[in-house]
């Protein structure tokens, strides 16, 4: 849903009651905002966006993972699974809440030297990505995160150094690639700076001029992995490929009542020869994936959503079939003996 666009299923004798009806199909909608509901709810939005750069000038998805950063300066609790994110004046906090784990730890910080910015802003965004920025006193510090990806995609102003602060695990250097191995919960994280690029050690920090570009990521590796550093390795093909944009699109064919969604990645890619992107595919993805659709090709993360598989590719199909909305639930005390529908509305106005 967008700002200032409502959604309704409406019957023809309820037209009357807005303007700027348009129909579709057995329904309709307005354009026209058509005033909260009896509890208050669904209210104009009593602030401002945070925005900045291309987020300024696009539609504003307003129930999104993301969302609360549209109206917080710094936010905790971000989940784009696998990771869990908090926005801090120094940067973004990156963590994993596992299964059955409440609350969580900070295990890494990841900005730019001498960053203290007041808020983080929603710079762009696509249809599963989010590009959030930090900017103050002359530092410029991004990442770009999707649903189901393992990698988060960062950058920098020219003259900023790029700063890792690792507060769990063992972090160890081999060229450009910093290893934090047993961080938490079985998982370990790779730091990945352009080809050539050197880090530079003080206490827990590690700080990098990137080989004067302004480009790195950091991704989780799976848990079930038995070699970190060899795994960290082989993922470093993917650090180099950033999502430019994700696109949904979707048909929906009449006679079998099947819809068709393509979920597709625009690949940036910033050096190396690499130009696909390792995509998470979560159990409501891989569980439809249409017969002629690229398959999970990789590894797969544990994660309180579900298993989410990892696919090398910038394509994946699903497919759904539509069964029909009931006009009402079905009346289940006559299938059984312990509903009591009597029981159940004396239960619900007790509790209002």
């Amino acid at each position: 849903m967008r700002y200032f666009f409502y959604l309704f299923i409406l019957t023809q004798s309820i037209h009357p009651v807005f303007s700027q009806i348009t129909p579709v199909g057995s329904g309709s909608y307005t354009n026209t905002f058509p005033g909260v509901d009896s509890g208050n709810r669904n209210g104009y939005p009593n602030f401002s966006p945070q925005l900045s750069g291309a987020a300024q000038h696009k539609s504003i998805p307003t129930n999104d993972w993301w969302s609360f950063l549209l109206k917080e300066n710094h936010v905790s609790n971000l989940f784009n699974y696998p990771f869990t994110m908090s926005t801090i004046s120094s940067g973004l906090g990156v963590t994993y809440v596992a299964k059955g784990v409440v609350g969580d730890k900070q295990t890494l910080d990841i900005g730019v030297q001498n960053l203290n910015a007041a808020k983080a802003t929603v710079e762009d965004h696509t249809d599963w990505t989010v590009k959030i920025a930090w900017s103050a006193n002359n530092r410029y510090f991004s990442v770009t995160s999707g649903i189901g990806m393992p990698f988060l995609y960062f950058t920098k102003g020219s003259t900023d150094v790029a700063r890792v602060e690792v507060k769990a695990g063992t972090a160890t250097v081999s060229n450009e690639m910093i290893l934090i191995s047993d961080a938490q919960d079985g998982v370990d994280y790779a730091v990945y700076a352009p080809s050539g690029s050197t880090w530079t050690k003080s206490g827990n920090v590690y700080t990098s001029t990137l080989n004067g570009k302004n480009y790195w990521s950091a991704a989780m590796l799976p848990q079930s992995n038995t070699n970190p550093s060899q795994l960290a390795n082989t993922y470093k093909k993917f650090a180099y490929v950033f999502p430019a944009d994700t696109k949904v699109s979707w048909s929906f064919n009449e006679s079998t009542s099947v819809m068709r969604t393509a979920f597709e990645i625009t690949p940036d890619v910033k050096e190396g020869n690499h130009n696909t992107i390792l995509q998470g595919l979560l159990p409501h993805h891989w569980d439809n994936l249409a017969a002629d659709s690229p398959q999970p090709n990789r590894e797969t993360y544990d994660n309180v959503r579900g298993d989410i598989k990892m696919l090398d590719g910038n394509l994946f199909y699903v497919e759904n079939t539509f069964y029909g909305v009931l006009p009402t639930l079905p009346y289940l005390a006559n299938y059984s003996a312990s509903f009591n529908p009597a029981s159940l509305e004396t239960m619900f106005f007790l509790k209002r």
